[in-house]
C-alpha cells in the first residue's frame, strides 16, 4: 500500500480529476510552445499568429465563464441547503453532491467559505438524516484537503470538535467513517488543527476507533495516527502517556487480519526515535517480541502480506534488537 494516500478511502474521498479541460488547454498550450532552453537562456516573447491568438483567448475566456458558473452553481446548491426545513432531503442530498465536485478547485472551496456556504454546511454535521450528516463530512474533507485558508476557517467554525463527536458516537458508520476522513483532511499539514486534536482529546477518539467493529473507521484511524506521529514527533509522548503503544500492542495479538498491517504501521511511526515506546514495547506481559516472531513465521512466502511483514521485521529491530546506548541516542 502507498504511503502518501488514504486507505480504504473510496468513492468521492480522491477526487483529484480537474474539472475544467479549458485550463488543460492553456497549460499544454503554455508547455507545447515553451522553447526546450527556455530554463537555461531567457527568451522574449514572440509574435503569436492570429489563430493562435484567437484559440488562447477563446479559452481563457471560456475558463472565467466556468468559474463563474460554478460561482452560480454553488449559490444554487446553497440556496437548496438553506431552504424547506427538514423536508426535501433527496433535493438537499443532491446538492451537496455537486458541491463536493465543485469543491474540488481549490479556489471554488475558498469561495464558498467566503459565501457563507461553509458554516452551512457544518451546521449539517447535526441534521437528523445520516445521508446528508455524511455528506456533510465529504463536503468538508473536500474544502479542507490541502487548503490551509479552508482549514482554518473550519477551525473557526469549530467543526472539529463535532466531527470528533461523529466518530466517536454516531449510529451510522459511514457518518463515522465520513467524519474522520474529514478529520484527517483538515489536520493534514495543519498544525493548529493538530494541536485542537490533542486539545478535545482526539488520540482517545482515534484508539476508540481502532478498537470498533467497523473495517474502514479502523483502517482510516490506523493511518491519521500514523500520519500524525510522523508529521510531528512531539505527538508520540502525549500517545505513550495515554498508553496507546499497550493499546496497540494489545490489539496486535488478536487473531489475524488484513487490520493488523495499518496496526503495525501506526507502531513503527511511533516507536521509531522514541525511547519510552520502545520501553513499552517491552513490557514483559505484552509478550510483543514472541508474537512479531510467530506472525513473521506465519506471514512468510504470503506476498500479499508483504508489507505487513516488513513491519514486523522493524518493530523488532528498533524494539529489541537495538542496544540502550543506540536507543539512547535516537532520543537526541
Amino acid at each position: 500500500m502507498a504511503d502518501g494516500g488514504d486507505p480504504g478511502s473510496g468513492g468521492s474521498d480522491d477526487r483529484n480529476v480537474p474539472r475544467n479541460p479549458n485550463l488543460e488547454g492553456v497549460l499544454r498550450y503554455a508547455i507545447e510552445n515553451t522553447p526546450e532552453n527556455a530554463g537555461d537562456t531567457p527568451v522574449s516573447p514572440g509574435p503569436m499568429d492570429v489563430n493562435r491568438r484567437q484559440w488562447l483567448g477563446a479559452a481563457l475566456h471560456q475558463f472565467a465563464q466556468t468559474a463563474q458558473d460554478d460561482v452560480e452553481q454553488m449559490k444554487t446548491c446553497l440556496q437548496t441547503l438553506a431552504e424547506g426545513g427538514e423536508d426535501h432531503i433527496e433535493e438537499k442530498e443532491t446538492a451537496m453532491e455537486e458541491l463536493m465536485d465543485l469543491c474540488c478547485s481549490i479556489d471554488n472551496a475558498q469561495d464558498l467559505h467566503k459565501m457563507g456556504g461553509l458554516v452551512l454546511v457544518i451546521s449539517y454535521l447535526k441534521h437528523r438524516n445520516s445521508g446528508l450528516r455524511w455528506r456533510a463530512g465529504d463536503v468538508i474533507a473536500t474544502v479542507t484537503q490541502n487548503n490551509p485558508f479552508c482549514q482554518a476557517a473550519a477551525l473557526e467554525l469549530a467543526a472539529l470538535p463535532t466531527l470528533l463527536e461523529l466518530v466517536d458516537t454516531d449510529p451510522d458508520s459511514n457518518v463515522r467513517v465520513k467524519a474522520l476522513y474529514a478529520i484527517s483532511r483538515l489536520t493534514g499539514s495543519c498544525e493548529e488543527a493538530q494541536q485542537r486534536l490533542v486539545e478535545h482529546d482526539g488520540f482517545s477518539v482515534l484508539m476508540r476507533a481502532m478498537q470498533s467493529d467497523t473495517e474502514k473507521l479502523k483502517v482510516k484511524a490506523a493511518f491519521l495516527l500514523r500520519n500524525l506521529c510522523l508529521s510531528n514527533p512531539q505527538h508520540k509522548d502525549t500517545l505513550c502517556n495515554m498508553g496507546m503503544v499497550t493499546q496497540l500492542a494489545s490489539m496486535l495479538q488478536t487473531e489475524h487480519n488484513t487490520f493488523h498491517e495499518h496496526l503495525m504501521g501506526a507502531l513503527v511511526a511511533l516507536v521509531t526515535g522514541n525511547r519510552q515506546a520502545v520501553k513499552d514495547c517491552r513490557q514483559p506481559q505484552l509478550r510483543l517480541k514472541q508474537v512479531l516472531t510467530d506472525r513473521i513465521e506465519h506471514l512468510k512466502g504470503r506476498e500479499e502480506f508483504q508489507e505487513e511483514m516488513e513491519y514486523c521485521q522493524q518493530l523488532l529491530h528498533i524494539c529489541f534488537s537495538q542496544h540502550d546506548d543506540t536507543l539512547a541516542a535516537a532520543d537526541r
